[in-house]
């Protein structure tokens, strides 16, 4: 899972931030006891509702997408409370939500100094993940995104927009409009990886692009992107893209 959150740090900020919380939400546990989270046997409490913030902007509209067959929402705004502040903020409100906090040691850990929390929702099975990435300012854009593992349905490979190389593991399937993305780790080095998809993008009518690892055909792009992982492995993501004929 680590791997597969440094490969998204290739694809820009909205996808490796995206990304990295979609990839926490599909690694934690989702199902009350069989996760460990005590069950007391009371009625459930209100489904959450995020803390009231100074919003200053909302940075994109919301997406719903499908991520490993779990639904997802998921948004993201600019407010102005400090990150330092925020933390503590989303931890209180998680617990006073009736939520389970896993200790930290259990918490994911993100790279580039932001910070990130994550709860859950045992009887309605359902994750809730904050990313608080701090700006120059003082100000704070916060990634905010709820899984619903409830509703989640089984994965097909069939159905996959490019081939897998053998040996790929790990493998996450996220559907949003106009766009779905592959992420997985294989034990191959970048190289290897780059002639794989040469090749079966070829086979498949795709024409290799100017910039590195883009690839185009009528109506689509597709980007490869990779980056080393733990113990040999690599971390691989594949974006697909539908464009306007």
């Amino acid at each position: 899972m680590a791997g597969r959150r440094a490969a998204l740090s290739g694809v820009g900020v909205r996808g490796r931030v995206a990304g990295g919380v979609l990839a926490l939400m599909m690694a934690l546990p989702a199902g009350g006891q069989d996760a460990g989270v005590p069950d007391s046997g009371v009625q459930a409490a209100p489904r959450f509702a995020w803390p009231r913030l100074q919003v200053i902007a909302h940075v994109e509209s919301s997406d719903l997408v499908e991520a490993g067959g779990i639904p997802v929402a998921l948004r993201a705004v600019h407010v102005k409370e400090n990150i330092r502040d925020l933390v503590q903020r989303f931890a209180d409100a998680f617990r006073d939500g009736g939520l389970y906090v896993p200790p930290g040691k259990e918490q994911a850990q993100y790279a580039n100094n932001a910070a990130m929390l994550t709860a859950l929702d045992p009887k309605r099975r359902i994750t809730y993940t904050v990313v608080m990435m701090p700006q120059q300012d003082g100000t704070t854009t916060l990634y905010l995104g709820e899984a619903n593992h409830a509703l989640a349905r089984p994965q097909e490979a069939a159905g996959d927009f490019a081939p897998l190389p053998p040996r790929a593991h790990g493998v996450l399937r996220v559907n949003a409009e106009g766009s779905r993305t592959l992420t997985f780790e294989v034990p191959l080095t970048g190289p290897q990886v780059e002639a794989f998809y040469d090749d079966a993008l070829a086979k498949a009518g795709w024409k290799r692009g100017d910039e590195a690892g883009m690839y185009s055909r009528t109506g689509a792009e597709l980007r490869l992107t990779h980056q080393p992982a733990s113990d040999g492995q690599r971390g691989v993501v594949l974006i697909y893209q539908q464009r306007a004929r």
